[in-house]
């Protein structure tokens, strides 16, 4: 298990062209029958956030894990599971932890199941 977050070896200050010297020794290692988990390749086939909704269905993966691309989306979708239980948020860029925000619902119990209520207006969120 190789993780090293996506772009990060392109970062100021690493020795120029380290990311691409790094997903060439992992393209290697994936020639030779050695398992690498995530390839340089899976990484740019499944970005990272929705990685993570495409396996959403799968039994390692939560079935109201959303990404959204529309600010309709996320009106619609947030209300929804944010009233089921709590939620981590991320920003649509960066894979280095900035951006994110957890999310808690206050001041009501979350629904015993998905979909079975959305947040009002004036619900209170922590973050």
């Amino acid at each position: 298990i190789v993780r090293v977050n996506p772009g990060q070896l392109s970062n100021p200050g690493v020795v120029e062209g380290a990311q691409m010297r790094f997903d060439g020794l992992m393209r290697e290692m994936v020639k030779k029958g050695k398992p690498v988990w995530s390839s340089p390749d899976v990484q740019t086939q499944m970005g990272a956030k929705d990685a993570l909704v495409q396996i959403n269905q799968l039994s390692c993966g939560l079935p109201d894990t959303f990404a959204y691309y529309s600010p309709e989306d996320l009106v619609n979708g947030f209300k929804k599971t944010a009233a089921f239980q709590p939620r981590v948020i991320k920003q649509n860029r960066g894979s280095a932890g900035e951006g994110i925000w957890l999310v808690w619902l206050l001041e009501k119990d979350y629904c015993a199941n998905y979909g079975d209520r959305e947040l009002e207006d004036d619900d209170k969120l922590k973050l």
